[in-house]
């Protein structure tokens, strides 16, 4: 017996859509050029077109795909914002907070159930829309995507990314006001609702360059709220491509998967419409009055990324948030045959020595050892508590990589962890590249959190020390290049405690000149 879906019925086509300009066909609503207004092209995945991950040092060996690293990175830290928001409101309240889980889930369907999802998707009108425009790259589309080969036998590759007690994306559907609007539809526009970690604008980067189509839909589940009565479910779909024209109209590459309401654009479905199509794309459903059920599962229209390279690229950038116990922070990667892939940063030997400057750092020390260093950061301008460094040595091993079996010292340099609150590693700081070598890590404190927030790019990726006018306070740049210089002052210190002492003069031995010395006589 062969699985199916059930397909969403509404009052209009029997996808539960109307179509656009009477097409009977089509499923997605196409954005057109309009002069008259300010465009912009759909493959926001671009904004990260040649912003390749830093991998710096012993990083560079085996490290993650940028696409892997770019959904670690962005996909995680919107969903953890979330949680930790619905966390303080649950506290406030009296009620229990409850574990967070993001679960990468990878799945492949074949047969009727593959053909079903291709009609729901509306892949079909995809795929002609992209042979209409007659180049995929043209387009921004990734590679090996599936819309050339619909008709071909085989299976469907999808990837669900699963949110548990993550707050889910409220907000009523105008203005800036949605959380659902923001991280699928908009990019640059500020609001009050940007998280720890960054922007909701730029968190979809990840999610897009995460499928090949460029094709995302979210199925979001939250509290009711008061300025959104009645609703506590929304799904939507979203193409990411780029400007095309198709006979002599032109669009600007983004197109909506939700419902038509008259003549205006599609709005995502809620409630119970939301509920009926996300059964029919097989998620789970939610349960609002659940919280460990608020949160939003997005599906990506073939992944990109494999199992085995997400786990190594959330091990990389989120082994703090992995290894606090308190936080109850857990991320689990799903193979397609249901194998569970679980990071574990502490088993990585790269990453044993950050987590253990890390502790130095954070927890107390009963026994200084001669080679571990704590350095709390004195006062910033009016930032009086900027952080504490933590810095390890191991002058039996990595430290002295030349002295290593099979090591290369060329590899190697003095890299410090850069970690502030939402407990993601924003950069591996290059600090120095003589012997020996020290890994540190630089946890910021929770008054220069937003500071230095304001400072780092979009992707996220390190302090800037300069503020072009009207970018942010020049203060936080300030704080961001002292903050950065006092870290390698204190590594450069705690490197010359640990070089050996020059040997006496007395004890100076010249092999060569022995040797020739011995022979004469």
């Amino acid at each position: 017996m062969v699985e199916s879906l059930p397909v969403p019925s509404q009052n209009t086509d029997p996808a539960g859509r109307r179509p656009p300009s009477g097409d009977s066909t089509s499923v997605w609503d196409w954005e057109r050029i309009d002069p008259n207004r300010l465009n912009a092209s759909g493959n926001l995945a671009k904004a990260f077109k040649n912003e390749e991950p830093k991998a710096p040092g012993v990083f560079a060996n085996g490290a993650p795909s940028d696409e892997s690293a770019l959904l670690a990175r962005e996909a995680i830290q919107n969903s953890w914002d979330s949680a930790l928001e619905m966390r303080e409101e649950l506290r406030r309240s009296g009620a229990d907070v409850h574990p967070f889980e993001v679960r990468f889930k990878f799945r492949s369907v074949s047969g009727p159930l593959r053909q079903q999802l291709i009609n729901t998707l509306g892949l079909r009108e995809l795929a002609d829309r992209s042979a209409a425009v007659g180049n995929n790259s043209r387009l921004g589309l990734g590679p090996g995507g599936c819309l050339d080969n619909l008709d071909e036998p085989g299976d469907l590759k999808l990837l669900e990314v699963v949110e548990q007690a993550a707050g889910g994306m409220y907000g009523p559907w105008t203005g800036n006001q949605s959380k659902l609007a923001l991280a699928l539809s908009s990019t640059g526009v500020t609001s009050e609702l940007e998280g720890r970690g960054g922007s909701y604008g730029y968190g979809k980067a990840g999610l897009i360059r995460g499928s090949a189509t460029r094709t995302v839909v979210a199925y979001t589940c939250f509290a009711e709220r008061a300025d959104d009565p009645g609703t506590t479910r929304r799904l939507l779909g979203m193409t990411y491509w780029d400007t095309h024209n198709v006979g002599h109209v032109s669009f600007v590459g983004s197109a909506r998967l939700g419902r038509f309401d008259g003549d205006g654009p599609a709005f995502p479905f809620t409630n119970e419409e939301a509920d009926e199509f996300a059964r029919a794309l097989g998620f789970a459903l939610r349960d609002p009055s659940v919280p460990a059920d608020r949160g939003t599962t997005f599906l990506l229209v073939e992944p990109t990324v494999d199992p085995e390279d997400l786990v190594n690229a959330v091990e990389r950038n989120w082994w703090p948030a992995l290894c606090e116990p308190s936080l109850q922070f857990n991320v689990v990667v799903e193979g397609i045959d249901g194998t569970l892939h679980h990071p574990r940063p502490q088993s990585n030997s790269t990453l044993r020595p950050f987590i253990s400057a890390y502790e130095a750092a954070t927890v107390t020390q009963d026994n200084r050892s001669e080679h571990i260093r704590k350095r709390t950061l004195q006062p910033i301008g009016n930032f009086q508590s900027p952080g504490v460094v933590g810095l390890v040595a191991d002058l039996n091993d990595w430290s002295y990589p030349e002295d290593s079996a099979g090591d290369s010292a060329s590899s190697h340099c003095s890299l410090v962890a850069l970690v502030r609150e939402p407990r993601m590693v924003v950069e591996y700081l290059q600090a120095g590249n003589s012997v020996p070598y020290i890994r540190g890590c630089f946890v910021a404190d929770e008054s220069v959190n937003e500071p230095l927030r304001q400072t780092e790019p979009k992707s996220h990726d390190s302090w800037q020390n300069r503020a072009s006018s009207g970018d942010f306070n020049s203060e936080y740049a300030d704080l961001a290049r002292d903050v950065v210089s006092r870290i390698k002052n204190n590594l450069n210190s705690f490197r010359s405690e640990l070089r050996p002492p020059p040997k006496p003069s007395e004890a100076v031995r010249l092999p060569v000149f022995d040797r020739l010395l011995r022979s004469l006589l």
